[in-house]
């Protein structure tokens, strides 16, 4: 799957917004870990190419699917995770912060009953197995980080109370000292004012002077000997003592010694659980494919999507397909539509033509339809279930997109440059084992350099048997049906009622021969009078070819206030290599008798005819 099918599928964001809402990923919307939304996006732009990987996926796809208690039990397990992940990543680089491992010890605590919840199903045997091997460590490593770190640690280690007392003896004793300080200082205040009768005396701390005795500047006159003065305020004085001094020393060294046990600690378990960054990596990766299959599981469920059957043959078999992302919004109301491409035919064992042409109204589903089908392969490809009835795909090498219009300027390419860029990419690439989706191919440029172009690539695609979605309004093309097998027609079927126009939604075989483009112009608002010179030019143009009618009645087209209907040249659509309307002139010179005409009547007639072709 290229960056163009990424971006025509909207797999991640829709083409006129850009936005993530109305897009593949935003119906995948029940993983409950950023490292499950992470792999779920990835899975979904990098597809398996292998049955036997495809169907271990769906094997664990369907049993969370089949047993909702399953499910929900594996879904209460990993709500608890952190991103595991990152955590690790920022270990080995040595930019992990406590609450980093508290995270980290609560998600690796998760390993064993995780492993417990997934033993009972085989499908899990292969995750039950890894699990094992990572539990002995990562269950050794969640104890002692539990152990070790406050639930409610800082963000940083730079002024410590990061790891709990009981952890690390040295660093019991200095925080008791820490804790024990304002009890000693309330019993030398006490003694203080007992010795000096001096009732007004405090003692106190601030981070400039440390630790201090302050007496208002009457109570200064009392002072003993032994206090030293320290500081002068307006009102009062501050004082230290040897045994003051003493136990600042203590209190303070015992805050130095903390913070320094603190991060001889935090240095060996960095060690500790950087020695482990592999296997916590491995069970980050474990536990986020454990989420995405959740998250397929639960859409699944909500959805009523089915299982896909994967194949080696080629070809595509989907019953009542329907649009993943239409599906959830309009539900029951969208019409679902059959798809066969490829394979063998059952009753008499010929194959099935590859390349579906599918013409119709503008507005009726043309574009919906191809996107469904590549959406619904590139789905059962994942691993996930479909949202079909039914659906048997065989395993796929390339999904290959030439959808929408849009130039880019900044590389000098036009509209058409880059579609025809797009087409030489698939042209290159496509081979039997490839979905090709084709959405109007040539439309930007002439009638009859479009329509060559289609024509060749479809012949080109139709040798090949790609499997091919071709979707056009070059109803000239249909006629390749009717000459190679690879090729069969099918049309989106619509109503007409008191000219009005009934989409139906419903793809059938066969070919149309109407676009309804002037009624799709009217739905989408323009002026009723330049809707009405619309219907003109299209009876004055009538069947025939577009280029050959707008050679020789271009003034004619101009200079007509109304088309009358007898103008029109053929109700039937002619076809641009078979049939042609002839030039009235033409018809006059057929009629001519050469042996009769003497030279002078030679010249009259050659006179009149060109007047004739000159007036026409």
């Amino acid at each position: 799957v290229d960056a163009t099918t990424l971006r025509a599928l909207e797999l991640e964001r829709t083409l006129r917004s850009g936005s993530t809402e109305g897009s593949v990923l935003s119906i995948f919307d029940r993983a409950v870990t950023a490292m499950g939304r992470r792999l779920t996006r990835d899975w979904l732009c990098y597809p398996l190419a292998a049955n036997a990987a495809i169907d271990a996926r769906l094997d664990r796809v369907e049993a969370l699917v089949r047993d909702e208690q399953l499910a929900d039990a594996l879904l209460a397990h990993l709500s608890t995770l952190q991103d595991v992940a990152r955590i690790a990543g920022r270990a080995a680089l040595g930019r992990a912060t406590p609450r980093d491992f508290t995270a980290l010890a609560r998600s690796l605590a998760t390993i064993e009953p995780l492993r417990d919840t997934l033993s009972t199903h085989a499908a899990f045997s292969a995750d039950c197995a890894d699990l094992a091997r990572l539990a002995p460590s990562l269950a050794s490593l969640a104890s002692t980080l539990t152990r070790a770190i406050k639930s409610d640690a800082p963000t940083h280690l730079r002024e410590g109370g990061v790891f709990n007392d009981a952890f690390d003896l040295e660093l019991q004793e200095t925080r008791l000292l820490q804790r024990d300080s304002s009890v000693w200082l309330a019993n030398y205040q006490a003694e203080l004012i007992a010795l000096t009768n001096i009732a007004s005396l405090k003692v106190g701390f601030n981070s400039v002077f440390g630790y201090y005795i302050e007496l208002t500047a009457v109570a200064a006159l009392k002072a003993p000997t032994h206090f030293t003065r320290k500081q002068t305020l307006r009102n009062a004085e501050r004082y230290i003592t040897p045994e003051l001094k003493e136990f600042e020393e203590k209190v303070l060294s015992a805050d130095a010694r903390a913070i320094h046990r603190e991060k001889e600690l935090w240095t060996a378990l960095c060690a500790e659980v950087s020695a482990l960054v592999r296997s916590i990596a491995d069970f980050g990766e474990r536990a986020a494919e454990l989420d995405a299959l959740s998250c397929l599981a639960a859409v699944a469920r909500r959805q009523g999507w089915v299982r896909p059957v994967i194949t080696e043959k080629p070809g595509i078999f989907i019953e009542a397909g329907r649009h993943p992302v239409l599906d959830r919004s309009l539900q029951a109301t969208f019409v679902a539509n059959d798809t066969t491409l490829g394979g063998i035919n059952s009753s008499d064992g010929s194959a099935q033509p590859t390349l579906a042409l599918i013409t119709g109204p503008n507005m009726a589903g043309k574009s919906t339809y191809i996107r469904q089908v590549a959406l619904i392969a590139l789905l059962a490809h994942v691993g996930s279930f479909v949202p079909a009835t039914r659906a048997e795909i065989g395993v796929l090498d390339a999904i290959l997109t030439r959808i929408g219009s849009a130039d880019e300027i900044h590389t000098g390419q036009s509209t058409f440059m880059v579609e025809m860029t797009e087409t030489a990419n698939i042209l290159h690439h496509a081979t039997d084992r490839s979905l090709v989706i084709l959405d109007e191919i040539g439309r930007g440029t002439s009638t009859l350099d479009g329509l060559s172009l289609a024509w060749a690539i479809a012949e080109t695609l139709a040798s090949r048997r790609a499997c091919t979605l071709f979707a056009t309004h070059y109803h000239e093309l249909t006629q390749l049906a009717d000459s190679l097998s690879e090729v069969t027609n099918l049309h989106v079927t619509v109503r007409e009622w008191n000219d009005e126009v009934v989409f139906l939604h419903r793809i059938a075989a066969g070919r149309t021969d109407r676009s309804y483009g002037i009624h799709v112009a009217r739905l989408a608002g323009l002026p009723p009078t330049t809707i009405a010179r619309a219907k003109e030019v299209l009876e004055l143009l009538g069947k025939v070819e577009v280029a050959n009618a707008l050679a020789g009645r271009v003034e004619e087209i101009l200079a007509s206030p109304t088309a009358k209907t007898s103008r029109a040249l053929n109700d039937k659509q002619l076809s641009l290599f078979t049939e042609w309307v002839d030039h009235p002139v033409v018809a006059d010179l057929r009629a001519v008798d050469l042996n009769g005409l003497t030279p002078l009547a030679a010249f009259d007639l050659l006179r009149k005819l060109s007047e004739q072709a000159r007036n026409r």
